[in-house]
């Protein structure tokens, strides 16, 4: 198992993990625990990680709670997940737009003077490719 299946199994988890009697989700708690998970999978990137979930929520878990639905999407997750992947530098990113990539590429210029210059160079070099910048 590589590490994106390894987060999506973990985020399966906590999704199993917070459901009430009748199945209910409680979103609220398991878009926390996501967040807690994706920052703790990405130590060592300073704020990165809580500046992309920020970002994730926001953009996309929010709107969709907020339209009522108590459960997040899988294309929802898929967006955290890709993210994850720019991270850990797979290829898996497809999942990410262009406006997706401008918000992350902003976010990796905002932390750049604190990220280790072996991260920010990966980071950069992939941003380029996507053109993020």
């Amino acid at each position: 198992m590589d590490l994106i299946q390894k987060f999506y199994s973990d985020i399966e988890k906590i999704e199993k993990h917070n459901r009430d009697g009748s199945g209910k989700l409680d979103a609220a708690n398991v878009k926390k625990q996501i967040a807690s998970l994706f920052e703790n999978n990405n130590r060592g990137m300073c704020e990165l990680p809580h500046s992309l979930c920020d970002y994730w929520i926001t953009e996309y878990v929010q709107p969709e709670l907020d339209s009522g639905s108590s459960e997040i999407s899988a294309a929802v997750i898929d967006k955290l997940a890709a993210m994850y992947a720019f991270l850990i530098e797979e290829p898996d990113t497809d999942a990410l737009n262009e406006s997706d990539w401008k918000v992350i590429g902003e976010a990796v210029n905002y932390e750049a003077e604190d990220l280790p210059i072996e991260v920010l160079t990966s980071l950069m070099k992939t941003l380029v490719e996507k053109q993020a910048y």
